[in-house]
């Protein structure tokens, strides 16, 4: 078995326990306290404060960042038509954050039976044939759900890349319910972004599949300009390689809360058929295919917040100003 080790240490010090990370241990302690509150009760409450925050100064460069990214991406959208959409994201970016803990506080057993996951039958379709996983994930705010909650502790291996948050107490938090549910497989791994995608290949060899985000902006030297709804989108062109050097299927999946269940819906569509084909750019083309059919399952609980459109076609030009 090739097993990669990752040079990151999240491993917490003597230090972490001083004074300044305090706020941060407390921030912990109230997650594993709703991790055990009544679902129902604690959704209600996250509505409650979803709302009242929404219209704060507060959220306003981020509710900007989003309304700059829906119109470029559905110029058919009106101003009603963003508000809605984003309020209804906030609710449940809100309802997910207070769910976290679950994710390091709750039982194996108890993490299955949130999940409602759809089209798994895939995932079990290509481990039959022997094959290795690429699961095609856009920043949605549940992601870390379909990997540790529904992939990982069902016993499915594993890796994943991991960004630090530079502060150490989550970073030892968030690596630590990632990983969990590895020893279950008995191989996985995760490591950080900056050592490339060298273990992540090495991973999906030793028939660990990867949880792989595809759609950052990492700026125009690495990418190339794609469609992304009605607009152009500069994007790393790099998964038509990664599925034919780790000999792997490209599973699309994401993870939406639904207000309705009280559950998390992760969602695997089909694997991409004969992929990788083409040259670089058709290989990434059918990827943002891939991605927006993803993404209309909720439009709404894509993080649309993040800069993903900064890099644009013409240089020079600054949309977020």
């Amino acid at each position: 078995m090739t097993q990669y080790q990752s040079r990151f240490d999240t491993s917490l010090k003597k230090q972490h326990f001083l004074p300044k990370y305090w706020g941060t241990w407390l921030l912990l302690g109230l997650l594993f306290l709703f991790s055990y509150l009544p679902i129902k009760w604690r959704d209600c409450f996250a509505t409650f404060i979803a709302n009242k925050l929404y219209d704060t100064k507060f959220l306003n460069k981020r509710k900007k960042i989003a309304f700059i990214n829906l119109g470029l991406c559905f110029p058919e959208y009106n101003e009603a038509d963003k508000d809605a959409l984003m309020r209804e994201n906030f609710r449940a970016v809100t309802q997910i954050l207070l769910s976290l803990g679950e994710l390091a506080f709750r039982s194996q057993a108890f993490l299955i039976k949130r999940i409602n996951f759809i089209g798994e039958h895939y995932i079990k379709e290509a481990e039959a044939q022997d094959k290795a996983i690429i699961f095609l994930a856009p920043h949605c705010y549940g992601l870390d759900f379909a990997g540790a909650a529904a992939i990982s502790a069902r016993g499915y291996p594993l890796s994943s890349m991991f960004k630090d948050y530079n502060n150490p107490i989550f970073d030892w938090f968030v690596t630590g319910y990632r990983t969990r549910f590895t020893k279950l497989a008995g191989k996985g791994t995760l490591y950080h972004r900056s050592e490339g995608l060298k273990p992540a290949i090495k991973s999906l060899r030793d028939k660990a599949h990867f949880y792989y985000l595809p759609d950052e902006d990492h700026g125009r030297e690495n990418s190339i300009f794609t469609d992304f709804y009605a607009t152009k989108k500069a994007t790393l062109p790099v998964i038509g390689r990664l599925a034919k050097l780790g000999r792997a299927v490209v599973i699309p999946v994401y993870t939406s809360y639904n207000a309705n269940t009280s559950k998390i819906d992760v969602i695997c569509h089909a694997p991409l058929q004969n992929f990788p084909q083409g040259d670089e750019l058709q290989q990434t083309e059918l990827m943002n295919r891939a991605i927006e059919k993803v993404i209309d399952e909720n439009r709404a609980q894509y993080m649309w917040t993040l800069k993903l459109l900064k890099t644009r076609p013409e240089e020079g030009v600054d949309i977020y100003k």
